[in-house]
C-alpha cells in the first residue's frame, strides 16, 4: 500500500472518531446479571451490538457469537488475520471528577471509563479498515477485528470465539503498551478464606484485579463503623495505587483482629506491601520484572469471610510451586487458599517476524507522537531511540489466548499509566495517531501473512 493513502487525518475524520467514542463510552458496559442472550449482562451486549450495527452501516460483514463475542470482517481469501479488542470494562470506582461514562475533553485529552482500556483502542482499529477500505486498498487477506466483552472477568468471550471460530494466521491486541510486548507475568489469583466473623462486617473493593478505593468495617458489638479510602490502579502495578484495605486496618488497634483469621493474615503478610516480601521466603525476579500482589477484594459478611489477591509473577517462574508456599504461608493463620483464577505466562522469542514487522511500524510513527508538556528531554530522547526493542509487562492480554497475537500499543512509554484508574484518560492526538499506526500495521501483515 502506498504510504500516501495514510496521510494525516482530516477534520471529518476526527469529527467521527469523536462522535463514535462518544457513544461507546456512553454505555456502561460492566459485567452484569446474565439475562437471555447477553450471558455478560445487557449493558456489555449493547456495547457489542453497537460496534455490530456500526460495522454494518459501513459495509463490512459482522457476526454475533451468542452475545459472547463478535467481529468485523473485511477482505476475502483463506488467511485471515486476527485483531482482538475488548467492550468491557471494569467498575468506574468512586474518585471521578466527571461523569465516567460521558466523554469528556480537557487540555486536550479525552476522559471516559474505557478510552484507554479498551474502547479507544477498538475504535481507532476499526477507523483504520474503515480507512483502508475507503481509500480502495484490497487487502490479500481477510481482516478481522475481534471484539470479546469478558475480558476483565476471565476472558471467557474469547475462549467461546475459539470453540465457533476460526483462528487467525496472525495478528495482535491492542491492550497494552508500545513498542510490542513479547513476554506477560503469569497472573494468579487467589481466594483467602476463614471462618465468619462473629464481631466484624467489612466490604472492600470490586474485583482482584483493582486496587479498591474503599474498604468500609463495622464492628457489630459497638456499631462502630471505620472507613478508609485509597486511590485505584490496575492490578499489575499496585504500586500506583493505595489499597484501602490497608488503610483502613492501620487505624484499627491490632488486638481487635486477634480473632480474625483472614485479617491477621492479611495485615501480617500483605498490609501495604506490594510486593510480596512477607508473602513468600525468595522474591522471584526475571528479564520480565519482579512479583507484584494487590489484595483486591475483601468480603466479611454473615456468610461469607475471604480476601482475593491478585499476584503478577515472572514469566520464568512457577505459579503452582508460588502457590504452594503461600498457602503454606496462610494455613499458620487458620486460613485456607485456593485459586481463583490462573494465566500462566505468556513468553515469545522477541525476535519473532510478527514483532520486528509491529516493531518497524511503530518506529515509523514515534516520532510524530505527541509528547506531553510534562515529559522531560531526556525521556523523549529515549523514547525516539532506534532500533526499538520489544518488551514485558505484568498485565494480561488476549495475546494469551491465541499463539499468533502479541499485544501492541496504545499506550506510549512515556505516558502515564491509565487502565483501571479514576478519570482514565488519553491524549487526542494520540488517538488520531493510533489510527495511522493501526492502518500501517494492518496492510503489513495482510501483505506478509
Amino acid at each position: 500500500m502506498d504510504d500516501n493513502n495514510n496521510q494525516a487525518l482530516t477534520s471529518s475524520e476526527k469529527q467521527s472518531i469523536l462522535s463514535i467514542l462518544t457513544d461507546i463510552i456512553a454505555i456502561p458496559s460492566v459485567k452484569g446479571k446474565a439475562v437471555p442472550g447477553a450471558p455478560y449482562g445487557s449493558e456489555t451486549l449493547a456495547a457489542l451490538q453497537y460496534m455490530l450495527d456500526l460495522g454494518e452501516n459501513n459495509g463490512f460483514k459482522v457476526k454475533n457469537l451468542n452475545g459472547r463475542a463478535g467481529y468485523i470482517e473485511w477482505g476475502s481469501g483463506p488467511k485471515m488475520i486476527g485483531i482482538l479488542c475488548h467492550l468491557d470494562v471494569v467498575p468506574a470506582g468512586e474518585g471521578w471528577n466527571c461523569d465516567p461514562f460521558t466523554l469528556r475533553h480537557e487540555n486536550g485529552r479525552l476522559i471516559g471509563r474505557g478510552i484507554n482500556d479498551d474502547k479507544g483502542p477498538a475504535v481507532t482499529v476499526f477507523y483504520a479498515m474503515l480507512r483502508l477500505k475507503n481509500s480502495g486498498y484490497v487487502p490479500k487477506c481477510r481482516i478481522r477485528l475481534i471484539l470479546g466483552i469478558d475480558e476483565e472477568c476471565g476472558s471467557s468471550c474469547i475462549e467461546h470465539y475459539k470453540e465457533v471460530e476460526e483462528l487467525p494466521a496472525c495478528g495482535f491486541t491492542p491492550d497494552a503498551d508500545f513498542p510490542a510486548i513479547y513476554a506477560e507475568k503469569g497472573i494468579l489469583q487467589l481466594r483467602f478464606t476463614g471462618p465468619v466473623s462473629k464481631k466484624i462486617r467489612a466490604s472492600a473493593g470490586e474485583r482482584p484485579n483493582m486496587v479498591p478505593a474503599h474498604c468500609s468495617l463495622t464492628f457489630l458489638d459497638t456499631g462502630e463503623k471505620i472507613e478508609g479510602t485509597g486511590i485505584t490502579s490496575h492490578g499489575s502495578k499496585p504500586e500506583l495505587g493505595i489499597n484501602a484495605i490497608s488503610e483502613t486496618l492501620k487505624r484499627v488497634n491490632p488486638a481487635r483482629l486477634t480473632d480474625e483469621p483472614v485479617l491477621s493474615f492479611f495485615m501480617s503478610a500483605i498490609g501495604d506491601d506490594t510486593t510480596g516480601n512477607n508473602l513468600l521466603r525468595e522474591l522471584p525476579h526475571d528479564v520480565s520484572g519482579a512479583l507484584s500482589a494487590n489484595a483486591g477484594v475483601l468480603t466479611m459478611d454473615d456468610t461469607t469471610s475471604e480476601l482475593l489477591l491478585d499476584i503478577r509473577y515472572p514469566v520464568l517462574s512457577d505459579g503452582e510451586v508460588l502457590f504452594a508456599e503461600i498457602r503454606e504461608k496462610a494455613a499458620g493463620y487458620g486460613v485456607s487458599t485456593e485459586i481463583y483464577s490462573h494465566q500462566k505466562p505468556l513468553f515469545k522469542d522477541p525476535s519473532e517476524p510478527l514483532i520486528k514487522a509491529l516493531l518497524s511500524v511503530y518506529e515509523k510513527h514515534v516520532d510524530n507522537a505527541p509528547f506531553d508538556d510534562s515529559v522531560s528531554a531526556d525521556v523523549k530522547k529515549r523514547a525516539l531511540m532506534k532500533p526499538t526493542e520489544p518488551i514485558a509487562i505484568g498485565g494480561g492480554t488476549y495475546a494469551r489466548s491465541m499463539p499468533v497475537l502479541v499485544a501492541f500499543g496504545p499506550a506510549f512509554p512515556w505516558e502515564k499509566d491509565q487502565a483501571h484508574q479514576i478519570n482514565e484518560s488519553m491524549s487526542e492526538e494520540s488517538i488520531y495517531l493510533l489510527v495511522q499506526i493501526y492502518q500501517d500495521a494492518l496492510t503489513a501483515l495482510a501483505e506478509t501473512v
